[in-house]
């Protein structure tokens, strides 16, 4: 924890000097004409999003007492809930967009929790200050608040808010009384701002001074979508801590990297980061690993909106778990069963290879394990069931053997680097992708 908020720290400082020298605007929402937001409902595509799971603060790393970013050590929550307090939650979409809604989830609530003054404005990635003269209110059925029902996401009206692609947005929204336990997606990888307990509603801070705390988890923020007249469609990545971004701060998932490749090809599509560390296919694991993928492929997938494809990618986290080749491959055929119903196209992922020992692997990894990860490499590769394969196995491994190149790992030899991640992202076969999915 102390070593990412260190490196958020050094980049948070030359952040700050460009935020006092100012710059220019690439988005001019004075020239853009006035839109129909009855006829844009209809057609917004996610171009944002993370997979909602806890209560707070259940998650990845909290409940193994690793010392790594994960574990909500400074934004500090009596009760395990927010109690009249703010959010300001920085995303960065993949596609940019002329008209906006917001999506936020009460999926483990156990009580009704009531948000105030939603709005969105161009953001800074490293300090909770946003540009005022971008800001815009995001209401709910025409109402400065909204009301998110146990179990349930609300969603804003739509509103006319011009942004580019990849570009740093600040959400900013008040939860008014006691929110009960709270939904969250646990590591972001990047800073968000809370304001302190019982602090009230400083949504209109635009300096962010009120937003003292700090974690590394999106708060009750589960996606965005936009509405662009280009847009051909979302495609889905769904996987564990290696989608998620583990380690990677501001924005260096492979996911990320596809998205910089298709937004260099204008191509108009959208990726949908739905990665959720030491997650499962099956039910190998539960609880601080999130829903497995056959439980949350539906909502963390299908309903997604605008979504053409999916890109599958998990399966190491069950053999660690011990599980065998046999019922993954299973899942991931009723998985395919899914997407296609509904008119999805499937990509796949290969699990690439892995030599750690504090995530599971060792020491009866090369002996008992790696013989049924290359049992479902060798089904991902040769099965007709799919679109397309990603072979992150071949990109990620040493040159004919079946080890992680370490130049493109972590120390853990399990997670990439930045390197390995952006080896990742220029594998996809954009081509292919595109006219498989009919995005062309």
């Amino acid at each position: 924890m102390k070593l990412l908020l260190n490196a958020l720290g050094l980049l948070a400082a030359s952040a700050l000097l460009g935020a006092c020298l100012g710059g220019a605007d690439s988005t001019d929402s004075s020239s853009t004409p006035r839109l129909d937001l009855r006829e844009v409902q209809a057609n917004m595509v996610g171009v944002w999003s993370t997979a909602p799971y806890g209560p707070y603060p259940l998650g990845p790393l909290t409940q193994e007492n690793i010392p790594l970013p994960g574990a909500p050590e400074l934004a500090s929550f009596p009760g395990d809930q927010a109690v009249n307090r703010s959010f300001r939650m920085i995303i960065n979409p993949t596609l940019g967009g002329q008209a906006v809604r917001l999506r936020l989830s009460n999926l483990v609530g156990t009580q009704p929790v009531r948000f105030e003054n939603i709005s969105i404005a161009k953001g800074n990635p490293l300090l909770p200050n946003i540009d005022e003269s971008t800001r815009v209110p995001l209401t709910v059925n025409g109402r400065d608040f909204g009301v998110a029902m146990p179990g349930q996401e609300l969603i804003t009206d739509v509103a006319e808010f011009a942004f580019n692609s990849q570009e740093d947005l600040a959400i900013t929204f008040h939860v008014a009384g006691e929110s009960g336990p709270m939904t969250w997606h646990a590591v972001s990888f990047g800073p968000q701002y809370i304001s302190p307990h019982n602090s009230g509603d400083v949504t209109r801070d635009s300096l962010g001074t009120s937003f003292s705390q700090v974690s590394v988890g999106w708060f009750f923020l589960s996606g965005l979508d936009a509405f662009n007249p280009q847009t051909k469609g979302a495609i889905v990545a769904i996987g564990d801590s290696i989608t998620d971004g583990f380690l990677q701060v501001l924005n260096q998932r492979w996911t990320d990297r596809l998205a910089m490749r298709l937004n260099a090809q204008n191509a108009n599509v959208a990726v949908l980061n739905q990665g959720i560390n030491s997650n499962t296919v099956t039910a190998a694991r539960s609880g601080f690993a999130g829903p497995p993928l056959l439980e949350r492929f539906r909502r963390d997938v299908l309903e997604q909106p605008g979504v053409k494809g999916v890109i599958i990618f998990e399966g190491t986290n069950d053999l660690g778990a011990g599980v065998k080749a046999e019922p993954v491959i299973q899942a991931y055929q009723q998985l395919i069963q899914q997407a296609r119903s509904n008119g999805l196209c499937v990509f796949m992922g290969t699990i690439p290879p892995r030599a750690d020992v504090a995530f599971g692997w060792l020491p009866d990894g090369p002996i008992v394990k790696e013989p049924e990860r290359q049992k479902i490499n060798t089904w991902i590769r040769s099965t007709p069931l799919i679109d397309g394969v990603v072979d992150f196995d071949e990109v990620l491994a040493l040159p004919g053997i079946p080890l992680p190149n370490a130049a493109l790992f972590i120390p853990d030899l399990l997670h990439p680097n930045s390197l390995g991640f952006t080896a990742m992202g220029d594998e996809v076969n954009i081509d292919a992708l595109l006219t498989r999915c009919n995005l062309n």
